[in-house]
């Protein structure tokens, strides 16, 4: 889960990996950034979605569920709400299902597997992609995750880390088809639907990413999210 992950860093008992953005951004000084590698989406991400009953405008005051597992994703939730929409909302961390979730409160923050199950069966319910919302009102791609290191980690071992990313990444980009095939996922989620949804991912850290990163820093530090 994201959310242990970045624990995990935090407290230092990992050495080096992928994790949520808003982690690094909360805590530069700890982290080195591993160039070149990320998790991101210009526009739809389709694994990032906001279930609701009601329209969007309507959730003004409204209390919404989150998924535990959704740092980031709460963050750009709640600054998609407040800046865009101009919308006063409470957040509650939760683990119950959808349908559950739904019984009691207006929205539900679904992310990962869970959001692209969900939003084929989804009904008469409201799905918003959230990766759509935000290059729609800002022009610019959302960075979901992040590769980072200890600071001061081997710089060797992080080069070479780095390199066996950009090797995998060509391998994978050349096999998606043949990977979303004999995934575990394809026993609950269509080998359509994954292949479309890792095509739709950028897994390249460059400028255009990095403008993205910053504007969400930007954001999240006006809203006190950092």
């Amino acid at each position: 889960m994201p959310s242990q992950v970045n624990a995990l860093m935090r407290q230092g008992l990992i050495d080096v990996g992928p994790a949520s953005s808003i982690e690094y951004l909360r805590h530069p000084h700890l982290y080195d950034l591993i160039p070149g590698h990320c998790i991101s989406a210009r526009g739809q991400v389709m694994s990032i979605i906001l279930f609701s009953t009601v329209e969007i405008q309507r959730l003004d005051g409204a209390t919404i569920l989150t998924t535990t597992q959704a740092e980031t994703s709460t963050a750009l939730l709640s600054i998609i709400l407040r800046e865009f929409y101009g919308l006063d909302c409470r957040f509650l961390s939760s683990d119950v299902s959808l349908l559950e979730g739904l019984s009691r409160h207006p929205a539900y923050l679904l992310i990962g597997d869970n959001a692209l199950i969900e939003v084929q069966r989804r009904g008469q319910l409201y799905a918003y992609d959230l990766g759509s919302i935000w290059y729609e009102q800002t022009g610019e791609s959302f960075v979901f995750a992040l590769w980072f290191a200890q600071k001061g980690f081997n710089a060797a071992l992080i080069e070479g880390l780095r390199h066996d990313l950009d090797l995998a990444r060509a391998d994978a980009m050349s096999n998606l088809r043949d990977i979303a095939v004999r995934s575990p996922y394809a026993a609950t989620i269509p080998v359509e639907t994954l292949h479309r949804y890792w095509q739709t991912i950028g897994y390249e850290l460059a400028e255009e990413q990095m403008r993205g990163l910053r504007l969400f820093e930007k954001y999240s530090s006006q809203l006190r999210l950092l």
